[in-house]
């Protein structure tokens, strides 16, 4: 009796099987096109907030460098001073790791601009950028405290304070900006935060891209 039972069942599985496999053979014709699974949508642009104001910074090797010098590059900037005590040396460190990612690239740029001009010299600020082993796609700017400042609030309006007292902390964002080719700011991502995870590396691809 469990045999026959077994064998019905297996006849009812068989036929259900057949009447399937029928179906699709007479809906999909000969000639007939096959409809394949439509890729994910690629994900919107990157949206373009505003255009930096000119500037003109020294760098390290105490070349002059302004918006200008850096047209037609895409380019990741950040505020950091030499002295911090906290969030500066992870900042620089996750611009270490773009470094490794896409510092190769002739149309990329990392940017680190001192909140500490007074302190922070071309002298100083070369120093520093070899404890990171920047290379020449990494520059390190500094300059009028004043017009720093102001790029910092106006510029890329981010927050920006002096120390309120000596020995203090300078208030700054810890916000990495990118910036495409034209001048224009296309995004912000959290510096304390890992990089990749972020999407920051390809969305410095697809800058790359535009034209």
């Amino acid at each position: 009796m469990t045999n026959d039972v077994s064998s019905f069942g297996l006849r009812s599985i068989l036929s259900v099987v057949a009447s399937v496999a029928l179906f699709f053979i007479g809906s999909c014709k000969k000639g007939d096109p096959i409809e394949m699974l439509s890729p994910p949508p690629t994900s919107q642009a990157l949206q373009k907030y505003w255009t930096l104001p000119n500037f003109s910074l020294t760098e390290r090797s105490g070349q002059v460098v302004g918006l200008s010098d850096l047209l037609g590059k895409v380019w990741v900037a950040d505020f950091i001073y030499t002295t911090c005590p906290g969030p500066c040396p992870i900042l620089t460190g996750r611009l270490s790791e773009l470094q490794k990612a896409v510092g190769g690239e002739a149309g990329v740029r990392l940017v680190s601009i001192s909140t500490d001009p007074d302190n922070d010299t071309p002298e100083t600020l070369k120093a520093y950028a070899d404890r990171f082993k920047a290379g020449p796609h990494w520059l390190f700017l500094t300059g009028n405290k004043d017009g720093i400042y102001a790029l910092a609030r106006e510029g890329f309006k981010l927050p920006i304070a002096a120390a309120a007292a000596a020995g203090e902390a300078i208030v700054h964002s810890t916000r990495l900006v990118l910036v495409d080719k034209t001048g224009a700011v296309r995004g912000f991502y959290d510096g304390a935060a890992d990089v990749p995870s972020q999407g920051l590396v390809s969305d410095i691809r697809r800058l790359l891209e535009e034209k």
